[in-house]
């Protein structure tokens, strides 16, 4: 099922349309008639015959947005599964079904500061519930923080509940339910469950998510090291080597009986400048590659210790100063060629400080923790826009805000995106920005 997004006035609306042409039922009056918590607000609009379905998002993210950047913390696990416990335990009351709700990570909206849960039913949906439930908590286990080893246990133990035949939700909810005690002996044996008696099958669908992430780094940087020990002494050996054969094959025996100390001159000198590039190489910040497997699609990702680019980009990036501090700041900046790669959004007439857009993608927002750059406003909503790089081109997003984000004047529709160009005015929310 598509959707289409639309801005009315501040007020933010997915829309999908019904496959069946004219349907028409009681779950379409009731949930007009209801605001039922737990459920995305829901109108029908009737345009040239045909029906449309509205589910209001105004200041809501979608979930697979909010996990692209952040990881799931077991406390955010428990209160997803409770949410859509509780969600399910209204729909009777108001004669819906559970098959109804989408459970796709992509129509699972939540408010990002307090992970506040809203699905989205569509009348006259028929779908199996359990099998999409058991689908979302395998797209879970891919999302956790790998380092919070009791959401890494819970996360595990959902998923496997939703394996066995004929689970409920209440049986998750017992899971998700479950005290930090009662889960502190189990642990142990819950990851050594998963290590040995997991089915091959489960082990290629599943994240490898028993191991932290500073396990994996260790055991590569020692093989890596390892191996670099072994490259110090064979290249020298290899080289004298070499020597003793070219000298054997221009003079013969007689040249390596006279010129025998080039031999060992050569293996010293090998190893000097073997060992001169192995300590270069070992300062560097490394990046390690993770796999890791999601929704049953490998995937690699990198982890890259950038604090050392981090100091670099905030000497380099211009701060608003005064004298002759902020004189020498402006011609330092404008003679590094590097810092010529970094494009602005310029502020203009407000308080606001230039933003520097070091690395895509770049979020603006004013939830701390979850945005690159905090926006402090009324006006700003918590995860308001995203830019993004393709190629050498610049794009801007709006992710769902309430009051907009606006490029040469022209307000962006709800997840619109469009080209950047310099000098071009960007307005988010009420501060306004030109793009260098």
């Amino acid at each position: 099922m598509k959707a289409a997004y639309r801005r009315e006035m501040k007020q933010n609306y997915m829309i999908m349309e019904p496959e069946e042409a004219g349907y028409d039922s009681y779950e379409i009056h009731m949930m007009e008639a209801n605001r039922i918590e737990g459920l995305l607000k829901f109108h029908v609009k009737q345009v040239d015959n045909r029906k449309f379905y509205y589910y209001e998002i105004t200041s809501k993210q979608p979930l697979n947005r909010v996990l692209e950047y952040h990881s799931l913390g077991r406390d955010e696990l428990k209160k997803l599964i409770e949410d859509i416990g509780r969600t399910l335990g209204r729909l009777e009351s108001f004669l819906l079904k559970e098959k109804q709700i989408l459970l796709e990570p992509e129509y699972i909206y939540v408010e990002p500061e307090q992970f506040r849960v809203s699905l989205c039913l569509v009348p006259g949906r028929q779908v199996g519930f359990p099998e999409e439930m058991t689908g979302l908590l395998r797209y879970l286990l891919g999302k956790v923080n790998h380092q919070d080893k009791e959401c890494v246990v819970m996360a595990y133990g959902l998923y496997q509940e939703s394996l066995k035949e004929n689970y409920g939700i209440e049986d998750l909810l017992d899971i998700a339910g479950k005290n930090r005690s009662s889960e502190k002996g189990q642990d142990e044996s819950i990851l050594q469950t998963e290590r040995d008696n997991k089915p091959e099958e489960n082990q290629n669908q599943s994240s490898h998510f028993s191991y932290s992430l500073n396990e994996e780094i260790e055991e590569r940087n020692r093989l890596f090291e390892g191996k670099e020990i072994v490259v110090v002494f064979i290249i020298p050996i290899l080289a004298m080597f070499g020597i003793a054969t070219a000298l054997w094959l221009i003079f013969g025996m007689e040249g390596i009986r006279k010129f025998w100390y080039g031999v060992p001159i050569t293996g010293i000198f090998s190893a000097f400048a073997v060992f001169a590039v192995w300590s270069k190489e070992s300062g560097r910040p490394k990046e390690i590659s993770v796999k890791k497997e999601e929704g049953g699609r490998q995937q690699v990702e990198h982890y890259d210790w950038q604090l050392t680019f981090e100091e670099e980009i905030e000497e380099k990036t211009p701060k608003h100063g005064t004298g002759d501090e902020e004189v020498f700041q402006t011609v330092l900046l404008n003679e590094t060629t590097d810092d010529k790669t970094i494009r602005y959004l310029r502020s203009v007439g407000t308080d606001a400080e230039d933003i520097a857009i070091t690395y895509v993608p770049y979020l603006i927002g004013k939830q701390e923790g979850m945005v690159d750059c905090v926006l402090t406003g009324e006006s700003v909503s918590r995860i308001h826009a995203r830019i993004d790089k393709d190629g050498e081109e610049y794009r801007i997003s709006d992710l769902n805000s309430t009051n907009g984000t606006s490029v040469n004047g022209r307000v962006l529709e709800t997840n619109e995106t469009v080209l950047l160009k310099k000098g071009d005015e960007i307005f988010i929310a009420n501060f306004p920005f030109i793009f260098t």
